[in-house]
């Protein structure tokens, strides 16, 4: 049975945006912080997994 690694913070920004603390904006600048310093961050597809949408760069 295969399991899905996830970054550090994924769990955390997940639960947040789940009770509506943080928005898809906010997550997309995880995602900022992800590209510059990889593991500091989510993953654009850690980001399709919380939110449902693809991500896309502003």
């Amino acid at each position: 049975m295969a399991t899905t690694e996830h970054s550090a913070k994924f769990e955390e920004l997940k639960a947040k945006y789940e009770k509506n603390y943080i928005t898809k904006d906010t997550l997309k600048k995880w995602v900022v912080i992800n590209n510059k310093r990889p593991g500091a961050g989510i993953t654009a597809e850690e980001y399709k997994q919380i939110t449902g949408d693809e991500y896309e760069e502003a």
